[in-house]
């Protein structure tokens, strides 16, 4: 709906996502596996060495400033914005404003689409301005003649209910956002045709760039530029320079 032109111009999208953090603490280390075992080496790869604590490679390296990416606002921007892109017809390309404003990043793409990134403490419980029962990683795209929200639970909400007619279309379509079978045959289906997939590494790189910069724009609590052919931001050599980080040469394969 949001491509069909029911909703009227499009004008502002918005991704839910984590609210950006930065943990920089060590756990405590523990005695380290064998390789057979746990390669910590490799599974440290460029990151900064620290101890081995078997909590970060269940799971717990989520949050950590030298594991998770983009302050862990990618944990939920690479499936959320990666969405809101497709909306704005902006899968070449990403936002050139980034501003923190309260609990949201706005950003602006060139052609004047606004998106918002809102910031939920938890994906579960309430979440104010969210459809609730449309699940975890919702999304809203917003026209001139109305609204449409989605989320993990598959299902659709529109406004006005003028507009829910038009669901009928999609109502043997829909799938949940936790069920990975459209993609693996996607996936597959492009093995056997050369083809590309649909969330293929040029339309990713594009979101996750965005995710960045818009993490970035949190994390120097500043408005931030951003040039998206060049790939860099306008005249800011601080924040420029937090698009890299140092590697740790010392890891191998």
């Amino acid at each position: 709906m949001a491509t069909s032109g029911k909703l009227g111009k499009i004008h502002t999208v918005f991704a839910s996502v984590y609210t950006p953090s930065i943990e920089t603490a060590w756990l405590p280390g523990e005695p380290t596996p064998p390789r057979d075992v746990v390669d910590w080496d490799l599974w440290l790869g460029p990151a900064p060495w620290r101890p081995y604590n078997r909590a970060y490679v269940a799971g717990g390296w989520r949050g950590q400033w030298d594991f998770d990416s983009g302050a862990r606002l990618l944990d939920w921007g690479a499936h959320t914005l990666d969405l809101c892109q497709w909306a704005n017809g902006a899968d070449e390309t990403m936002p050139i404003e980034y501003e923190p404003v309260g609990d949201t990043i706005t950003a602006r793409y060139a052609n004047g689409v606004k998106l918002v990134l809102d910031c939920l403490k938890t994906p579960f419980g309430e979440r104010p301005g969210w459809v609730q029962a449309l699940g975890t990683c919702p999304v809203r795209f917003v026209g001139d003649e109305g609204w449409v929200e989605t989320g993990d639970s598959g299902g659709i909400e529109v406004h006005p209910a003028s507009l829910k007619a038009e669901l009928q279309d999609v109502t043997g379509k829909r799938a949940s956002g936790l069920d990975v079978a459209t993609h693996s045959r996607n996936f597959f289906d492009c093995i056997k045709s050369r083809g590309q997939t649909a969330a293929n590494s040029g339309v990713m790189r594009h979101s996750h760039i965005a995710c960045h910069a818009a993490a970035l724009a949190w994390i120097l609590n500043r408005k931030l530029e951003f040039d998206a052919v060049k790939e860099e931001f306008v005249g800011d050599d601080e924040a420029n320079g937090l698009r890299h980080r140092p590697a740790r040469q010392e890891w191998t394969f």
